[in-house]
């Protein structure tokens, strides 16, 4: 068991990320994809749980550690880990590259949704575990259909993932003159290995 438990492991694998992201896309862009990403997520994590309009309504609990406003620290930060993995993913499925945008906008926006479904599969596994009596990190204030899950959460985190995926896309398409070479590491590996660690610290 790793001291720390879950946010402990959520930071190893965030720095794993930066460094892969970094070997990918390079500092600069692996910076510019964190900033989107951390402010986009907690800006809508932040309309989320005050007003229920994106997710559902819920609460998180002080399980995950310190919060600005009524987001914990840790889920932007987490988001990161899974934007740059369904990112990854998503180009690895389509062109068998680890980064970089080829054709044209349909294909740009093609890209976006797979990566954003992507990121929601990894929630169809992970969020009844932590939102489960094991970890209970946030709880649904009404019960959803989906092991205590609302629909609409998933709906949500579609369009936070799009917007996240489309903001960075586009930025990359315009600072990149050539799709990125694969680096040594692959973003599936780190997305699985998370996965994995959230599903076997639950049983």
């Amino acid at each position: 068991m790793i001291p720390g438990g879950l946010n402990t492991l959520t930071l190893i694998v965030l720095l794993l990320t930066l460094w892969h992201a970094s070997h990918a896309v390079g500092p600069r862009l692996t910076l510019a994809f964190f900033a989107i990403t951390a402010v986009t997520s907690w800006l809508l994590e932040q309309i989320g749980v005050s007003t229920g309009l994106i997710y559902g309504s819920y609460h998180y609990t002080a399980t995950l550690g310190p919060w600005l406003g009524s987001v914990p620290v840790l889920i932007p930060l987490a988001w990161f880990v899974l934007a740059y993995s369904s990112y990854g993913l998503a180009n690895l499925i389509a062109d068998r590259m680890a980064g970089g945008n080829t054709g044209g906008s349909r294909r740009l926006v093609g890209l976006v949704l797979l990566g954003a479904l992507l990121i929601t599969a990894w929630d169809l596994v992970v969020d009844p575990i932590l939102s489960g009596p094991g970890f209970r990190a946030w709880v649904w204030d009404a019960a959803g259909p989906y092991y205590g899950v609302p629909i609409q959460n998933y709906l949500g985190w579609i369009a936070t993932a799009f917007i996240v995926q489309f903001l960075w896309r586009s930025l990359e398409r315009r600072a990149l003159d050539k799709p990125a070479g694969q680096p040594s590491t692959t973003p599936a590996g780190l997305l699985l290995a998370h996965v994995w660690s959230g599903v076997s610290r639950s049983a």
